[in-house]
């Protein structure tokens, strides 16, 4: 079949068609250029708490008497509490507390009935304050019981000196006091004072069991699983200890803490290291507090977002899981979020670069549903406004 020079003429039309239409499509997809503009984000997050604290441990106990009450700031050597060893038994302290009785009770009748007017201010004292444990103890008080009976121990220990500087002890009263420095002397043998060696910080006596992994010495292997893990409600780890030793108590630095929470990897919103951003936890108060982002760590599915407060912590203290509102204003470079995509685990868009396209990575700062503003991942990139890009 021979073609007539028509077919021919006809063809070439049709070639030209096409690839006019071609060059035009590829062309609608790069006549976006990218916008300067600003955007306000506010992202709703439930995240985990990371306290920057030690944890002191001890061996297995039987009693521990706690001298200082949870969340009070304590100093270095300081006694923070009194423990008696494996296999001590009350009755040695029932003993001693008894006899202890009765050499008050021989010292007022060696006395005669005549009271000093200090031991009459003395037991004034100690009266109220054993009102005050009874209160506590019927529930009409808030008043820290801890705080009440050391001050009751410490009037005891002052009436005690005071009598027996003042009464003059016979044979029975000696033999009575030697008896009592044979029980304390028991008693001690069982006893081991506690101080602080973990420097000055708010001290708690509560464990969660999280306190080992989520450690600001382990940020850096702090995984999504972890923090989806503790998020979700699974607060109580349930992992055994593989030695005699067991948590005391923790000293924390209440003025640096993080916060740890999960983004899909999918989704173009991240934190972007060293930028600040406000939060707000609106269940405990209305303080907007300033954080750092860390560096992320993106996994095939999440990415797990860190940041870090130089404040206060307040309330947050005693707290694991918070809901977090995490806000962020920035200005600069704007383009649709349909122009980012996802590659590896870190966010893209494609320029042009002359007739060229050319990937490059960026980060985004802050987007709403439509836009967001970004810059180059890298130094070596350049983007600016007015710089055409394709659409995906």
């Amino acid at each position: 079949m021979r073609f007539k020079g028509r077919f021919y003429l006809f063809m070439i039309v049709l070639i030209g068609v096409v690839i006019g239409a071609i060059l035009i499509m590829q062309a609608r997809k790069r006549n976006a250029e990218i916008q300067f503009g600003s955007i306000d984000a506010d992202l709703e997050v439930t995240a985990a708490v990371i306290r920057d604290e030690m944890i002191v441990m001890t061996e297995q106990y039987e009693k521990a008497l706690f001298q200082v009450v949870e969340g009070e700031v304590v100093n270095n050597d300081q006694l923070i509490v009194q423990l008696y060893k494996r296999g001590y038994q009350d009755d040695t302290m029932i003993t001693l507390l008894n006899l202890q009785k009765n050499i008050y009770a021989y010292q007022l009748q060696l006395l005669g009935g005549e009271l000093p007017p200090g031991l009459v201010e003395i037991n004034s004292n100690i009266a109220a304050l054993e009102e005050q444990i009874r209160a506590i103890a019927r529930e009409e008080s808030e008043l820290d019981m801890l705080t009440l009976e050391q001050s009751l121990k410490g009037l005891q220990t002052e009436r005690a000196q005071l009598l027996r500087d003042t009464v003059q002890a016979d044979g029975s009263l000696n033999a009575m006091y030697e008896e009592e420095a044979s029980h304390i002397a028991t008693q001690n043998s069982w006893k081991l004072d506690i101080r602080n060696t973990a420097g000055t910080g708010v001290v708690s006596f509560y464990f969660d069991g999280y306190e080992q992994v989520l450690s600001v010495n382990k940020l850096s292997t702090i995984n999504s699983a972890l923090v989806s893990s503790v998020v979700n409600g699974n607060n109580t780890s349930a992992a055994t200890s593989t030695t005699s030793q067991e948590p005391l108590y923790r000293i924390i630095n209440n003025t640096h803490w993080y916060i740890a929470y999960v983004t899909k990897s999918n989704e173009p919103m991240r934190l972007v290291a060293g930028e600040t951003y406000y939060v707000t936890f609106g269940d405990y108060s209305d303080t907007v507090y300033t954080a750092t982002a860390r560096a992320t760590t993106v996994s095939e599915s999440s990415v797990v977002n860190v940041l870090e407060f130089n404040t206060d912590i307040g309330k947050l203290i005693g707290t694991r899981v918070v809901h977090a509102t995490v806000s962020k204003s920035a200005q600069g470079l704007v383009v649709p979020i349909s122009a980012i995509e996802i590659v590896d685990g870190i966010p893209c868009i494609t320029i042009s670069y002359g007739d060229t396209p050319l990937r490059v990575e960026i980060e985004i700062l802050s987007k709403d549903e439509k836009r967001a503003v970004i810059r180059a991942r890298n130094e070596a990139d350049t983007l600016v406004a007015g710089q055409k890009f394709y659409k995906p």
